[in-house]
């Protein structure tokens, strides 16, 4: 069993709604999603995941409200590769022509879109492209804003207690955290602080990186080197960022 990943790292691109990150899991992704508008119909591109739903003219695997639970109890490390948008009505799959289906593929299998990751005929509001679940993603938005609900709704679930209620992040520090990105950051959840008044999470941006092997396996040289140093502070019941140092 693989252990929780002790920190979360973010590169944001917002000219293209593009996230790049280590540190999320496909089960938390699903989990901590805007709940404005579930997730019908997910069309996987690369799995290893073999459900019993499939489009009938081009034979996608078709994971639906029904299945969802079944895709998230699986071993989504194991598949190396996972890769899928979410679909708003499965009929709108069958319209797809033939030149659309193959940018589907190409965006599925080099983890990248030949022009864009969205399609509006089935109207995909993600493009989801990983690898190692929890250790590589590059997830596109059709909503950029969508994906700072993620980061905000994780760092609250990692700071939980049975005995201790936490308050939401606001829109203002959600919209900090957003910008940070954009210049990667790395959010420390393997040092958090915690006690009897509040809770500190140190807050880093060390760059941007596409190799996480990359960034994790040298994790104390960025973060030495890093050009934005603070924390993340919860206290009086609401959150702030308490800025130490940039250079």
């Amino acid at each position: 069993m693989r252990k929780l990943r002790d920190v979360f790292y973010i590169n944001a691109n917002p000219l293209i709604n593009e996230f790049v990150y280590y540190g999320l899991e496909f089960k938390e992704f699903i989990k901590f999603i805007p709940k404005v508008e579930s997730l019908k119909n997910i069309l996987l591109i690369d799995a290893e995941y073999y459900g019993t739903n499939f489009s009938e003219k081009y034979k996608f695997t078709i994971v639906d409200e029904n299945e969802i639970d079944e895709l998230l109890s699986d071993d989504i490390y194991g598949y190396g590769n996972f890769t899928w948008v979410d679909v708003n009505d499965k009929n709108s799959i069958e319209k797809l022509e033939p030149s659309e289906v193959a940018e589907l593929l190409y965006l599925g299998y080099m983890l990248k879109p030949v022009t864009t990751p969205f399609n509006d005929k089935i109207q995909n509001r993600y493009a989801y492209l990983a690898h190692d679940d929890g250790w590589f993603c590059r997830l596109y938005c059709r909503n950029y804003s969508d994906f700072i609900e993620v980061v905000s709704n994780k760092i609250v679930n990692m700071v939980l207690t049975s005995r201790r209620v936490i308050n939401p992040i606001s829109d203002d520090i959600k919209k900090q955290l957003l910008v940070l990105a954009e210049n990667g950051l790395l959010i420390d959840f393997s040092n958090i602080m915690k006690y009897n008044r509040g809770i500190e999470i140190p807050i880093y941006t060390i760059g941007k990186f596409l190799d996480m092997d990359e960034m994790y396996n040298n994790l104390k040289r960025h973060i030495e080197r890093a050009n934005y140093s603070a924390k993340l502070v919860y206290k009086n019941k609401q959150w702030k960022i308490e800025y130490i140092c940039q250079k």
